[in-house]
């Protein structure tokens, strides 16, 4: 008997043990968002380096990198901006790389200035030849602007990105001999690019948002060189003026814009009435494909605006006169010769997508489902923008009066994402859908597509009966019908043998 007393208590101990433990490293686990990372603000004088091991910065002033000096960030660092800004009169070095970009947030309207991250002018110029200078390379940029700018100043080197500018007047002001190259660009504001100076923008991607933009990008400064961009869905928002919406919008100077892609916009070109004519017949806009309009709002019918050499969609010249407002519409308006066409397109364009869900599987399949047995559901996501963020399972077993939410996760032999409702009792009726997020969370994807949202669409199945009653009865009967002529047959005495005499 006390023999197994003391075997129950030790039984107890251990247990209490676990627990105890389970619970200290339950806390040893948690840690509070708030109370990790590095506080930052004011000037910063010497050359200092943020580590990925002291991340995320919290900003909670204005940082200045003062003149001399060099701030050094590490791939996968955070910088939480905040209310405030990163400025930059020396030298920024933020270089991360294709599995550990560092990140650059600010969710909350700035407190002062409108610049976001701003190189001032005596910042140290990027400089092709040393790779030394001011650069922003594989970096995830999610800025809120408050009206004003996301990147602005300098002529630093920014490249190989994925962005996400909301609420500016432009994304980036690419200015002096800035070089803006690689990225791929999302706007929930006015304008993506400005260009300034000699600015170079080469080969971005530069996507409309959810609040779609009305300029792609705006042409100025001096010799601004655009070069192999796509730019789409630019639909712009506004019932006013529009001639100024586009594409590509021009402002002054003597641009060289040549292979680019103008896709599904508002309209490809425009030419407002604000545009300095002066160096026009300088500007260099060929080998272009262009697929939507161009509108003219400049009032001078002495003025030509060449457009040649560019593919328009079409060859048949009466449907590229119809894409085109100018002097043949409005006799105070600028000409535009568009004349001699491609026949075909100058670069292959793009074929890019939102984030999608192109279809989606259920194991077992929706009449297979048995009391209790798991159900996976896969589905393949896909977003050829900036990559797909969150994708989540919703079911309900209850007719929808409550839901649960499981988070897929990729499987990265079969490609695609999959999550699993647990088992259920017979006659359950289980409904479910999945939703898909880019990674900036700006657009989402459903299956079932939900259309206006109005009556929402699930796929739905049933769990059946493990063994359903016809098939019980069926299969009792036929048990004893087996059972009888086997005991019939044991039972029937043999015959004795025969013998016979002669």
């Amino acid at each position: 008997m006390r023999r197994r007393i003391l075997l129950v208590a030790l039984f107890t101990f251990f247990i209490s043990g676990l627990l105890i433990a389970e619970i200290n490293l339950s806390k040893t686990k948690a840690v509070s968002y708030d109370s990790s990372g590095t506080t930052i603000g004011g000037t910063i004088s010497e050359d200092t380096t943020w580590t990925f091991e002291n991340s995320p910065y919290f900003l909670v002033d204005t940082v200045t990198v003062a003149t001399g000096a060099t701030l050094t960030i590490e791939p996968g660092v955070t910088v939480d901006i905040d209310f405030w800004a990163l400025k930059v009169e020396g030298t920024l070095h933020a270089v991360g790389n294709e599995t550990h970009r560092i990140k650059f947030q600010a969710r909350e309207k700035p407190l002062t200035g409108n610049v976001r991250i701003y190189f001032t002018d005596s910042s140290t110029p990027w400089n092709e030849d040393t790779e030394t200078g001011c650069i922003i390379e594989y970096a995830e940029i999610d800025l809120y602007c408050g009206g004003g700018y996301g990147v602005r100043g300098g002529s630093p080197k920014i490249s190989h990105n994925l962005m996400l500018f909301s609420g500016c007047d432009a994304g980036i002001i690419a200015s002096g001999n800035s070089i803006v190259s690689n990225n791929t660009i999302v706007i929930n504001g006015y304008r993506g690019i400005v260009t300034e100076g000699n600015a170079s923008v080469l080969y971005n991607i530069i996507v409309g948002g959810a609040s779609s933009p009305a300029v792609g990008i705006g042409v100025g400064g001096d010799l601004p060189i655009i070069v192999g961009n796509l730019i789409t869905y630019v639909h712009g928002f506004s019932t006013g003026d529009m001639t100024g919406y586009a594409g590509i919008a021009f402002y002054d100077g003597k641009p060289f814009i040549t292979n680019n892609t103008i896709l599904d916009c508002v309209r490809a070109l425009g030419f407002p009435p604000y545009l300095d004519p002066t160096g026009l017949n300088q500007t260099k806009i060929n080998y272009n494909n262009l697929y939507g309009d161009v509108v003219v709002g400049k009032e001078d019918p002495r003025i030509t605006i060449n457009l040649t050499y560019n593919w328009w969609g079409t060859t048949n010249t009466s449907l590229i006169d119809e894409k085109i407002y100018d002097q043949k519409d409005d006799r105070k308006l600028c000409l535009v010769n568009y004349l001699p066409i491609l026949s075909s397109p100058a670069i292959a364009p793009l074929n890019i997508t939102r984030i999608q869900i192109s279809s989606l599987s259920q194991e077992p399949e929706q009449n297979e489902v048995e009391p209790y047995q798991e159900v996976t559901v896969r589905a393949n996501v896909t977003d050829q923008i900036v990559g797909v963020g969150d994708v989540t399972l919703c079911y309900s077993v209850n007719g929808g009066a409550t839901w649960n939410y499981s988070n897929v996760i990729y499987n990265e032999t079969l490609g695609l994402y999959e999550s699993v409702i647990p088992g259920q009792p017979e006659n359950t009726v289980a409904k479910y859908y999945v939703v898909a997020s880019d990674k900036f969370h700006n657009h989402y994807a459903y299956w079932p597509d939900q259309g206006d949202f109005l009556q929402p669409v699930y796929c739905v199945y049933t769990v059946i009966p493990e063994f359903p009653q016809p098939i019980i009865l069926l299969l009792f009967a036929f048990i004893t019908l087996i059972a009888t002529i086997l005991l019939k047959k044991k039972a029937r005495p043999k015959s004795p043998p025969q013998f016979s005499l002669k």
